[in-house]
């Protein structure tokens, strides 16, 4: 009988379900969306329940289309957007919808958060509190939301849920435990000090442990639902960057990362947690026990141009003909730049008010100019952040494409140019998914390590982007006005929202 690993990876707008064999092939794959809800100005939130019934869609389908049974499948892991907050009550139910890293509820609270924080952010968790994560939102509700606060007996992120639903306990990992805001990156422990400052209950945070852990085993009742088989082992998985990373084999220093799915990363692998004293850039903890993860977390990616082509052009050409229709169209947009915070941003601005802005339009200018201008806004902030890893001398050798714009030439191409370095890629399709199959090969045994797991079950395209020297001057000369734009009507945020 063949034996195949499952990798789920909640997103903030849906959920996959991979299917692969223990070289890596593909078997199937299934998935199902879900919307976000905006109850208020500035909120973000989503139904636990609806993350669950789409991710039993998305195991049936991928079950289906690999024609495989729960009994086929050895072990089972999960990739999920990070930083969000899931809180239930003593019965485990859910005491308030999800609150996901989209919110920006607590951004009037962060200076009294970080001021409290005060030296721990540089010993401990070696990055800043921002909106959106569970330390901000759980803070934001002792203050706000009491009587939903104190029902609260555990709080746990997005994919931790769905562990949960299926094997009954309750329980993270450190990649995820790291994006809380309330974990000792450096030391591998909840910040119990943190806690005491801010006057939050330590009993409500989940044991933690590595990834590739075992979690527990498929419940009687959660194999009735997903047609998953009894028994089955559960492991923790991967807050989605790292789960990406390691879906990509980038787990060795000096590798790093350009993504861009929904938001958008830039991330170095480091033998050694790295602390930047301005706070602008993040370090995480990696899947790989002693490695770490350096990196510009912006909550803007691929997001914007789905928002272009459905909010705004209204069109059903694909996001490959938008992508061609923008390499028809010269480096830098003919002078046409576009500031991509349409949901605030983190990095390298700490600005939850930002908004965006297009600016240097004319008469000239037609949709193809619109369409790269976007794409070339997500990499001028990207660069910002480039900026900021080599002025940290994080060592970077060798650059990996993921996320959707892995698939884009006009992409792959801009990212090139705009970072001046080659671009590779792997041939895995479904980065999260593949590194969370992974974690779930290295917990039931398949494999010795992460490392074994990459080197068996990905494969690297022989498809290398090289950057053009005419487009890498052009970029170089317009980051200094891309740069300054933000600066010029950073001002004026306040005064529109």
């Amino acid at each position: 009988m063949s034996s195949y690993l499952m990798g789920i990876d909640l997103g903030t707008s849906s959920t996959k379900t991979l299917i692969i064999d223990t070289a890596g092939r593909m078997a199937g794959i299934g998935n199902a969306d879900y919307g976000i809800r905006i109850p208020h100005i500035s909120w973000a939130e989503q139904d636990p329940e609806e993350w669950w019934e789409a991710v039993k869609s998305s195991i049936g389908q991928a079950m289906e289309k690999a024609g495989v049974s729960g009994s086929e499948i050895m072990g089972i892991s999960f990739s999920g957007q990070m930083h969000g907050m899931v809180a239930l009550d003593e019965n485990k139910e859910p005491v308030c919808p999800a609150i996901i890293h989209l919110d920006q509820r607590s951004s009037e609270d962060l200076a009294e958060i970080r001021s409290l924080a005060g030296n721990l952010m540089q010993e401990e968790l070696l990055n800043q509190p921002s909106a959106g994560m569970i330390i901000s939102t759980i803070y934001w509700m002792k203050k706000h939301q009491r009587q939903v606060y104190d029902r609260i007996r555990y709080v746990m992120s997005a994919k931790d849920y769905i562990s949960f639903r299926l094997c009954g306990e309750i329980g993270t990992e450190y990649t995820d435990a790291g994006a809380t805001l309330a974990f000792s990156v450096k030391n591998y422990r909840w910040c119990t000090e943190l806690f005491e400052r801010l006057d939050i209950r330590k009993e409500i945070w989940a044991p933690v442990h590595r990834s590739f852990e075992i979690a527990g085993e498929v419940t009687a009742r959660a194999a009735e639902e997903t047609g998953l088989c009894p028994g089955t082992r559960i492991a923790y998985g991967a807050g989605d960057s790292m789960a990406a990373l390691t879906g990509n084999g980038i787990i060795e220093s000096g590798c790093i990362t350009c993504n861009i799915g929904t938001a958008s990363q830039l991330a170095a692998v480091a033998d050694q947690p790295i602390f930047d004293p301005q706070m602008r850039i993040q370090t995480w903890c990696h899947t790989v026990p002693g490695r770490w993860v350096v990196q510009s977390g912006t909550l803007n990616g691929g997001s914007t141009l789905s928002w272009l082509r459905s909010r705004i052009l209204k069109t059903d050409k694909s996001f490959a003909q938008l992508d061609m229709e923008a390499g028809k169209t010269p480096a830098g947009a003919d002078g046409l730049y576009f500031l991509p915070y349409l949901s605030g941003e983190r990095t390298p601005y700490n600005e939850p008010k930002a908004k965006g802005v297009y600016f240097g339009l004319s008469m000239m200018h037609e949709q193809g100019h619109v369409v790269r201008a976007t794409m070339e806004g997500i990499l001028f902030n990207l660069k910002e952040c480039l900026c900021i890893l080599d002025a940290m001398s994080v060592k970077r050798e060798k650059l990996i494409a993921s996320g959707g714009a892995a698939r884009g030439v006009t992409w792959k191409q801009i990212q090139a140019d705009m970072l001046d370095m080659p671009v590779y890629s792997t041939n895995i399709r479904e980065e999260a998914c593949h590194g969370a199959a992974i974690l779930a090969g290295v917990g039931v045994g398949v494999y010795k390590d992460i490392k074994e797991a990459c080197q068996a079950t990905i494969t690297m395209s022989d498809k290398v982007v090289e950057p053009i020297r005419e487009n890498v001057k052009i970029y170089n000369e317009k980051q200094s006005v891309f740069h300054d734009l933000f600066y010029s009507v950073r001002d004026l945020y306040p005064r529109i929202v």
